[in-house]
């Protein structure tokens, strides 16, 4: 699999101390909460966003005489005027859905001035086309509310550190944090140009702390994502959520199979244009792709949807989600929101988590496969000797696919090499379905394959791809509070190290009229 590298984006400063008014946002209609919601106090420009639960907090200082718009896409936007709400421990928020649809979803040719539909992956082609005239070439700035955190996955941290009760969230770190770009034409992570500043930085007392499960990927024994590279970054989970921001690195490495957008995001996937949907009643087409299997991996899948402007094809949105093929939940998924502001797109919030196991990484697993041409046998190594009692029945317990077609195994047998390797063959009918010819030229050749071993064991008795070991989930957040469309880069600031986690970054006084503030409506505990 392709890399996951990263960049750097953030920035902010903040009010701890002060009361606020905590909301949740719903669907009106299914009572659902709508993630991500864009809140703006309507008179000073400045605001936050839902989390995933639609909850949300507005320091109650504003209550007296503020107005908050929300909104978000597909939904009508709804304002609320602060002072007339009653005293309640949560406000409940109901948006309501538009009427979209995919009516006029046309162009009109030049020669014969007919409608003709338009395609969705034209309109993908088109989005980024048009990226460098609509999103901001000129250095500006972002100061928003940053949050990176940690989700137990099934029960196995809470069994191990032997809680009463369920764990819902761990290592809560929370910052407000201003991010100066430099503009779309250059580098978000290399230039020097491209800096953040540290405002306020805590780690939220009223989560578990768990020093263990912050250390840097090493991919290998102690934390990884199966079959995900991560780059370590020192630990910089701020740099991480920067580089999978695939609009903004346009031209550079992102994410796998997103990798470099402009080359790759069409070449990897198929579109299809559901219909017209609205954001503050402008017109955005809802298009929904899923990638080429050829393209990226038989071992994974990866789906989306993208929101483009009808008017000028600027991207509003971008969700991506990477599914391993064996697996309900995803590896990774990343949401990108930008807004417009006159006649520029400008970051919104960006959101991505990453699944990943903390443990010892040497468990019974395969460690390389060769298909001999000549024996017309695969011959696949692993990195412990085998229990060969075990390999049986063969036809329950091993299978192997090309280009999602499943092989038919003929027999499995003991490699005259060595303990840890099997030779396994298969009938002639499956040899005719493998393009040999393209194995030394095609450099995707390895991804036809697919190898689906189970319940084998390893001669101390460990079942194959069996580990004890913590399963998390990581999330890393950036809710953009206020922009400065043209804003430079302040002179001899000590910036954010971008190689060291933000815990080690310098604060820097705000000398600033206005605050920003942290919005936290996670809970500690399910009580």
């Amino acid at each position: 699999m392709k890399k996951i590298t990263f960049l750097l984006l953030l920035s902010s400063f903040v009010s701890f101390s002060q009361e606020k008014i905590s909301f949740k946002v719903l669907d009106k209609q299914t009572k659902k909460p709508v993630v991500y919601a864009t809140v703006m106090l309507k008179k000073i420009k400045r605001g936050t966003h839902a989390d995933v639960n639609g909850k949300f907090e507005i320091p109650r200082k504003y209550k007296s005489n503020g107005i908050i718009r929300v909104s978000s896409i597909g939904y009508k936007t709804k304002e609320i005027k602060l002072s007339e709400l009653k005293n309640k421990k949560e406000h409940i928020v109901y948006l309501t859905v538009y009427n979209n649809s995919l009516n006029e979803v046309v162009i009109s040719t030049s020669i014969k001035k007919r409608k003709k539909k338009l395609l969705g992956v034209q309109i993908v082609r088109k989005a980024i086309e048009n990226i460098l005239d609509n999103y901001p070439t000129e250095p500006h700035s972002y100061i928003g509310y940053y949050r990176d955190y940690q989700q137990p996955v099934g029960d196995s941290y809470q069994k191990k550190n032997n809680y009463k009760e369920k764990i819902d969230y761990i290592n809560v770190n929370e910052a407000i944090i201003e991010t100066f770009d430099n503009g779309f034409k250059t580098d978000k992570l290399k230039s020097k140009k491209n800096q953040s500043l540290l405002y306020n930085y805590i780690k939220n007392d009223k989560f578990i702390k768990d020093s263990t499960l912050t250390i840097p990927y090493d991919n290998a024994d102690k934390k990884f994502s199966e079959s995900v590279y991560i780059s370590p970054l020192g630990g910089n989970e701020l740099n991480i959520l920067s580089l999978t921001n695939t609009i903004r690195n346009y031209n550079k490495m992102s994410f796998s199979f997103s990798n470099t957008f402009n080359k790759h995001f069409i070449r990897n996937h198929k579109f299809k244009l559901k219909k017209i949907i609205y954001s503050d009643k402008s017109p955005l087409y809802e298009v929904t792709f899923n990638s080429i299997k050829g393209k990226t991996s038989y071992e994974y899948a990866a789906y989306g949807t993208i929101y483009i402007s009808k008017q000028d094809f600027a991207i509003h949105k971008l969700n991506y989600n990477l599914y391993y093929r064996f697996k309900k939940n995803p590896q990774y998924s990343v949401t990108i929101a930008y807004k417009p502001i006159k006649d520029k797109m400008y970051l919104n919030y960006i959101t991505f988590n990453n699944f990943f196991e903390a443990t010892n990484g040497n468990y019974f697993k395969i460690d390389k496969t060769i298909f001999n041409k000549k024996k017309k046998t695969f011959k696949i190594s692993f990195n412990k000797p085998i229990y060969l009692r075990s390999i049986t029945p063969i036809r329950s317990k091993f299978k192997i696919y090309y280009k999602n077609e499943k092989l038919k195994i003929k027999n499995v047998q003991a490699s005259t090499e060595n303990s840890r390797t099997l030779e396994i063959h298969i009938d002639k009918e499956s040899i005719k379905k493998i393009d040999l010819n393209s194995s030394d030229t095609d450099s995707n050749y390895a991804n036809n394959f697919v190898f689906d071993i189970t319940n084998i064991k390893d001669i101390e008795g460990f079942k194959i791809n069996e580990r004890a070991s913590l399963k998390l989930n990581q999330y890393r957040e950036f809710f953009v509070q206020e922009v400065f469309e043209h804003k430079l880069l302040p002179v001899q600031k000590e910036f954010v190290n971008k190689s060291l986690p933000l815990s080690k970054s310098k604060i820097t006084d705000l000398k600033l009229e206005n605050d920003y503030w942290i919005n936290t409506p996670l809970k500690s505990s399910k009580n």
